[in-house]
């Protein structure tokens, strides 16, 4: 699914599968591999295969991690099935199945063309961010973002989001991979049996392993936490906050700011075992001049309580107040010229769990590039979409302003048109079924441009008329 050279050709390579509905496939090479999944290729070019080894030495058993990774995985594939929305922010899927006398499972998906967000942004870095790359970073977070408030929509919280678990296509529309680490609804009902599984860098192990523990829901500031992670990851580099030696060592000076948190970092390590290499302390985060963005914030408010005049005596307001400008201007320091905007968002999303903000939503609202108001007046007088809302039910309102990135001038009529993915994503999404449209113009980009039309009058694909919900991710698609 993501962007890997081939390694090897694999230890399955050369199996054959069942696909639902393709017959028999055959693995092919080893695209991408870690320490219990593997990806292959396969004979059928849109189709790849997560293979999960579940091979522990002894003839009677399979190996407990992996084969709960896949009960896992599979549950959630499933789920998202039944949810229209977020089944086409996903690869499709194509079945799964154990072979217990193999010792192996595996899950068959649509293969995916594109750049995991991570690469593409280092790409990027390395060719100086170019002016046109910028607006569609913008448009590109934007959109992740929005898919994001589509799962905590239908009450599922990502965990482990990651910027290399989600593939920007080649016509800029965005996708998610990697599906193994959901709380849902499901999970809600039975957090007892729930496996939680995160990567350290995006997560606050500590708040979330005590919600676990003690049987509460995770909660969507999980998610929020992790995009602002992913956010500094995609515009530096790294997912750990770099720190001045002098720094580090004046903090180093003050353990009473840190001792405590290292204490409670320990107990996570009985545990969780496998996590101490993982998670050190902040008296080695410290020494190693790399801070988790879950300690940075408790480690600088407590630096802060010991160098601020009067901060015993000051106002939560107060506190909230110069740990978030210092905690910003701290984050900018570390980020490229180009990308400093983001240092704001960073810090909103990362800060303590009490001053954060409420919702993806909100983040997302920090990212926006609304149009400006020429363009509105266009699309209020020449756009059908605009002048035909009141005739659909039910009716788009445009609560949400529309974005640069989701409009277009049509060189044909000289007038813009509207994204058909933010139609089906925001405004048309409950009536997109029963929209016809009918292609108008293309651009020389081969951008399609398409108006309103009747069942007869529309364009047939597979036989039946075009409809606005066909064109919900595609990104080459606009409503004149």
């Amino acid at each position: 699914m993501q962007e890997a050279a081939p390694v090897s050709a694999g230890k399955y390579a050369g199996l054959t599968l069942p696909a639902q509905g393709l017959g028999q496939l055959q693995l092919t090479q080893l695209l991408h591999q870690n320490s219990e999944t593997s990806i292959y290729a396969t004979s059928h070019p849109g189709l790849v295969a997560k293979m999960f080894d579940l091979d522990c030495g002894k003839a009677d058993e399979v190996s407990y991690g992996p084969y709960i990774g896949y009960k896992v995985e599979v549950e959630n594939w499933e789920d998202l099935q039944s949810i229209d929305e977020l089944r086409l922010r996903v690869p499709a899927y194509y079945g799964s199945n154990i072979d217990y006398e193999r010792k192996f499972a595996y899950i068959v998906m649509e293969f995916l063309e594109g750049q995991n967000l991570l690469a593409w942004c280092q790409t990027a870095a390395e060719e100086g961010y170019p002016g046109e790359w910028a607006a569609d970073f913008r448009a590109a977070l934007y959109e992740t973002l929005e898919i994001v408030k589509l799962f905590h929509k239908h009450g599922i919280v990502l965990i482990d989001f990651k910027p290399d678990n989600v593939i920007r296509l080649a016509d800029g529309i965005v996708k998610f991979v990697d599906l193994g680490a959901f709380f849902t609804p499901r999970h809600s009902q039975e957090t007892e049996s729930y496996a939680y599984s995160a990567t350290p860098d995006y997560a606050e192990l500590i708040i979330d392993t005590s919600s676990v523990q003690t049987g509460q829901p995770l909660k969507q500031g999980a998610d929020i936490f992790s995009a602002g992670v992913a956010l500094f990851e995609m515009a530096t580099g790294h997912s750990r906050l770099g720190i001045a030696d002098d720094c580090a060592e004046q903090m180093l000076g003050l353990p009473e700011i840190y001792l405590f948190r290292d204490s409670q970092i320990r107990d996570i390590w009985h545990g969780y075992p496998h996590l101490k290499p993982l998670l050190p302390t902040l008296h080695t985060q410290l020494t190693e001049r790399q801070i988790l963005f879950s300690e940075f914030w408790h480690l600088l408010k407590g630096f802060l309580a010991s160098q601020v005049p009067n901060w015993e005596t000051s106002q939560e307001s107060e506190h909230r107040q110069i740990l978030l400008e210092t905690g910003t201007n701290f984050i900018s320091d570390q980020l490229p010229d180009a990308l400093k905007w983001l240092a704001e968002p960073i810090a909103r999303a990362t800060t303590l769990r009490s001053f954060r903000i409420p919702s993806i939503a909100e983040l997302g609202q920090r990212l926006a590039a609304p149009i400006p108001k020429e363009i509105q007046d266009d699309l209020a007088q020449h756009n059908n979409v605009m002048l035909k809302a009141r005739e659909l039910d039910p009716h788009p309102d445009f609560r949400e302003p529309l974005n640069t990135w989701e409009v277009r001038l049509n060189p044909q009529t000289g007038h813009y048109a509207i994204a058909s993915r933010r139609l089906c994503a925001i405004e048309l999404n409950q009536s997109a079924l029963f929209i016809f449209l009918k292609e108008t113009n293309r651009d020389p980009e081969d951008r399609r441009y398409y108006t309103f039309a009747t069942d007869l009058e529309a364009d047939y694909t597979a036989e039946e008329p075009l409809t606005l919900q066909k064109l919900a991710t595609d990104g080459n698609a606009w409503i004149v």
